[in-house]
């Protein structure tokens, strides 16, 4: 009896498992979309200035990280599309949409909005899910609170 119960543990591991690795703010399970996984692959450094000081971070391997980079070296200026949640810039043109979207996020996560077209940089972990459906291009490495009350514009640029 102790091996069939052991046999029926093992069985529901991968069950288990999956409900872990997924937000428990998922609103609609039969669209992929909304419990995409965070990549986590680092495919290139990158730096951003903001005011005085130099933050690090990476972009992630996917293609939509790979078109954004194509971009940099940018200066932009940030704009608040969700007030002490995220700060967010715009591209002069559309990236494909290419990628899995997702409403997963991490704490100093870039993700681009497609409709935007936008990246946001979120400086506050205190929602469950992002607004909008996004991609996932990468994450500031260093502390961002300075994006918390930071107005004005940042410069990217790829560490050689």
């Amino acid at each position: 009896a102790m091996r069939r119960n052991t046999k029926h543990v093992f069985m529901l591991c991968p069950l288990i498992l999956m409900l872990l690795l997924t937000s428990c703010a998922i609103d609609d399970w039969s669209n992929p979309a909304e419990w995409a996984p965070i990549l986590t692959d680092v495919w290139k450094k990158i730096t951003l200035t903001v005011g005085e000081e130099t933050l690090h971070g990476v972009l992630y391997d996917n293609k939509t990280a790979r078109f954004f980079a194509e971009k940099l070296p940018l200066t932009v200026e940030l704009w608040n599309p969700a007030p002490s949640f995220a700060k967010a810039f715009d591209l002069d043109e559309a990236i494909p949409d290419v990628d899995q979207h997702t409403r997963l996020f991490e704490l100093g996560g870039l993700a681009y909005w497609y409709p935007g077209p936008s990246v946001a940089i979120f400086h506050s972990d205190h929602l469950e899910q992002t607004i909008v459906p996004v991609v996932t291009i990468g994450c500031i490495t260093d502390d961002v609170s300075i994006f918390a009350d930071y107005e004005g514009s940042i410069s990217i640029a790829l560490v050689p």
